[in-house]
């Protein structure tokens, strides 16, 4: 029965018995309250009645209800895997687990890692380059790792499940020359909805050539300042530029940072992968030089000692030959600044590729089991027997082969060695790039072929303002941080002598904090991590705790729960940490007043003050707003 009817029910009942109390002395004996035993079973019996019709009624209706709501739960298509998916896969039958799960489509996979990082679960890995499924009994329906797939179609889809998954937000371009809906205006990179470094670079080549051939054909505009302005300058905004500076092109470079923040934000020494599965890096950012100092990620090619010991002096005599020919091509494309660092390095790997090559070249199957012996003589019969001439093109082939991977199949290498790098060929190249400098608009001028870009540099108010033919923008997905809206947000603090922000956005090296009063704020991936580096060692899943002369104190303020995609490999580290007491969480609580040591806390549902702790640092690690307003703005469609 509902609240209503119960309430009813009693109150009747209670007006029966006051009856019964006022005129029960004045009636004969036989009767109650007024009425005799028969009027009292009558009532009792009807209202008994009415109660069984309600209940009854209210069943009907419940299970109605859920009857309708199964039917329509049957009545929505489960997603199968379609007989040309199956095709794809090289199926005929899929024998996977009946309950939800994604599966990857290797061929479309680019190895982004955004159905990785989107995954709460750990359902999913990079592996060789590229995602695969390690535990799809893990999988909780959860479907963001489709959502965020960035290919089209998708390489990773969620099977047996009824959901209806909706596609990300994207700005509308043409998949070719990457111009978006407003003509003239182009969009590279991340903010494109294709991550990955290597697309990026590729992108910023390709659309500067497509805008040079374009300019080309079409009629001069007198009132244009530049020919293009490109708008961020990570690794597509850097591609594009010096793409534009090689190719003659007046440009503009704007950067609201400084020039590749976007690499020098990830932590110190962290490797980054650039999914070299193909030869296909193609971009104004040169990676010669690059994956040449010995990592996790590198491994030898050439296991047989066997092998080495039979040919070791031919071995070494043809990789010093190409080692010394390949420095010489290959050392023009590194940074001046940084050649005579890497040559060592590149000698070193000529060498070893050319062993490689050559056991590939001489071996067959199960030549891992050869003897000294049986190798030296399919070296005599396969290559000494062959002319001069013959070998030497053999050779040639070789290096060549070892010269293309080079320069194109690098697998990555650490943050500092790639800035290292590429800064150094923007600098050397005479790359001009505006840093410190914020795009406030864009918009089509309306008398000639041209766009109006207001910006503001540094703390200056005053715009400038910029008319070019183009524009490329390549701002990222990062946009402007999140920020906590306190009223002295911009505080600065001094600890070493020097003023610094008390309020940080990223944090690029934890090793810079040492011994001091640290609060973190925020609930995801970011900032789970950041707590536990502030206070721990990582290695992979294992954590050490820092040293007590570098140990941080250190406070994470989540205003709610933890994000539902924090890893749980991540969460467990940040429990770990909890349980070992090197840091404190604390759920519900944010910032009430911020103090130059000190922070006030308060409860967030009431506004009432916890406590006061004393405070060097905040880490406001609370993501960053997606700059599809400002995209709007310049009246790019978001489909």
């Amino acid at each position: 029965m509902k609240r209503a009817q119960i309430i009813i029910s009693v109150l009747l009942l209670a007006l029966l018995i006051a009856v019964n109390q006022v005129w029960g002395a004045n009636t004969a004996a036989t009767q109650f309250g007024g009425l005799t035993w028969v009027g009292w079973t009558s009532i009792g019996v009807f209202l008994f009645a009415i109660g069984l019709v309600v209940t009854t009624t209210d069943f009907a209706r419940t299970f109605g209800f859920l009857a309708r709501k199964d039917s329509a739960k049957q009545s929505d298509p489960i997603r199968r895997l379609t007989p040309a998916e199956l095709t794809e896969l090289g199926l005929k039958k899929y024998r996977g687990p009946a309950y939800p799960h994604p599966v990857i489509f290797n061929d479309r996979c680019i190895g982004c890692q955004a159905c990785v990082d989107a995954c709460p679960h750990d359902v999913l890995a990079i592996v060789d380059g590229r995602a695969a499924v390690i535990a799809a009994d893990q999988c909780m329906e959860d479907t963001a790792c489709q959502v965020e797939c960035p290919v089209s179609p998708k390489a990773c889809i969620v099977i047996n499940t009824t959901k209806k998954i909706r596609a990300r937000p994207a700005p509308e371009r043409d998949a070719a020359s990457y111009l978006t809906n407003v003509p003239g205006c182009y969009i590279i990179g991340d903010v494109s909805g294709v991550p990955l470094i290597k697309n990026a670079v590729k992108e910023g080549r390709e659309v500067i050539e497509h805008i040079a051939a374009e300019l080309a054909q079409a009629a001069p505009e007198p009132q244009a300042d530049v020919d293009v302005a490109i708008i961020g300058v990570g690794p597509g905004g850097a591609s594009a530029a010096l793409t534009a500076h090689e190719g003659g092109l007046r440009y503009v470079g704007i950067e609201q940072e400084r020039i590749l923040s976007t690499i020098a934000a990830y932590p110190k020494g962290k490797y980054i992968f650039f999914k070299p599965d193909t030869k296909d890096w193609q971009g104004g950012l040169s990676v010669t030089g690059l994956g040449l100092v010995k990592g996790k990620y590198d491994e030898a090619k050439v296991e047989s000692t066997a092998f080495e010991n039979a040919l070791e002096a031919e071995l070494n005599r043809f990789g010093a030959e190409q080692a010394s020919l390949l420095r010489d091509e290959l050392s023009l494309k590194i940074p001046a600044a940084l050649r005579d660092e890497f040559a060592p390095h590149l000698e070193e790997k000529v060498v070893k590729e050319m062993k490689s090559a050559f056991k590939q070249f001489l071996g067959k199957k199960n030549s891992g089991n050869l003897s000294e012996t049986e190798w030296r003589e399919l070296f005599e019969k396969n290559f000494l027997a062959l002319d001069g001439a013959e070998q030497r093109a053999i050779v040639e082939t070789m290096g060549d082969r070892i010269a293309d991977d080079l320069q194109h199949k690098i697998p990555g290498d650490q943050r500092e060695r790639i800035l290292a790098v590429w800064l150094g060929g923007l600098t050397e190249k005479g790359v001009v790039i505006n840093e410190n400098e914020s795009c406030k608009s864009v918009k089509r001028a309306e008398d000639g072929d041209y766009f109006l870009i207001k910006t503001e540099r540094g703390g200056e108010k005053t715009p400038i303002t910029y008319r070019a033919r183009r524009v490329v923008l390549a701002i990222g997905l990062r946009g402007s941080p999140n920020k906590l809206r306190l009223p002295n947000e911009e505080m600065k603090i001094s600890l070493e002598g020097q003023p610094e922000n008390k309020v940080i956005y990223s944090l690029s090296n934890p090793n810079d904090y040492k011994k001091r009063h640290i609060v973190i704020v925020g609930g995801g991936n970011s900032a789970v991590e950041a707590a536990v580096d502030l206070v721990a060692r990582r290695e992979g899943s294992t954590i050490t705790a820092r040293s007590p002369d570098e140990m941080n104190k250190v406070t994470l303020l989540v205003r709610s729960f933890l994000a539902t995609n924090v890893k749980f490999g991540n969460k467990m580290q940040l429990y770990q940490c909890v349980d070992n007491k090197l840091l404190d969480v604390r759920f519900g609580v944010a910032i009430k007043e911020m103090r130059e040591r000190e922070l006030v806390l308060m409860d967030v549902e009431s506004s009432k003050v916890i406590e006061t702790i004393p405070n060097d640092y905040i880490f406001a690690l609370i993501g960053g707003e997606r700059p599809d307003r400002f995209l709007q703005s310049i009246g790019i469609s978001i489909s």
